[in-house]
């Protein structure tokens, strides 16, 4: 990939360039921010991937006038479990004190 860590905000939007400007043009993949519609992990992984497609085809349906039609759903992910927020509340204070030799 060529989005390093910190580049979520260089990422394309799922919508392109815009409803308003390019609306038939749609972007997908492990790469690509969201909006509102952010999906699991904001890394790269292939669930991410297979969802923003799933968005993206849903997006176009709509911007060419087949909302009737119906869309695939997605499945929303659960909240993080008690343990899993107990480890990332850790690192981050770990992080906070130990320095990064291996990021700079």
């Amino acid at each position: 990939s060529w989005f390093s860590p910190g580049s979520f905000y260089s990422r394309p939007p799922l919508e392109g360039a815009g409803k308003n400007v390019l609306p038939n043009v749609k972007v997908a993949g492990d790469w690509v921010r969201m909006g509102e519609r952010e999906h699991g992990a904001k890394g790269l992984c292939q669930e991410r991937a297979y969802v923003s497609g799933i968005e993206a085809a849903n997006s176009l349906m709509d911007s060419i006038g087949m909302e009737n039609f119906p869309k695939h759903p997605v499945i929303q992910v659960r909240e993080d479990e008690a343990q899993f927020k107990f480890g990332v509340e850790l690192n981050n204070r770990v992080m906070k004190v130990l320095p990064r030799f291996w990021v700079r």
